[in-house]
């Protein structure tokens, strides 16, 4: 996770044997929920974001849109 002024990028970098994961995270007064799926077994990239619903252009999330409870799922490539 890199987070800027504007928000925040989710990049993750994993082995390529796991398959998912999933991590509790409290940004700026936000609890992030965020689950990652790597079907494909890949070790990096980003495939698909969806965030309380909503998905994403990139692996990028504005600050706007980070709640008090942020549901964050990531497809992997």
């Amino acid at each position: 996770m890199r987070p800027d002024f504007y928000g925040l990028r989710i990049a993750p970098s994993i082995p390529k044997e796991w398959e998912s994961f999933e991590i509790d995270k409290d940004f700026r007064g936000n609890h992030l929920h965020i689950v990652v799926q790597n079907p494909g077994h890949a070790e990096s990239g980003c495939k698909k974001l969806v965030v309380n619903g909503r998905e994403m252009e990139g692996n990028y999330i504005p600050a706007e849109l980070l709640k008090k409870q942020t549901e964050i799922e990531l497809l992997m490539s």
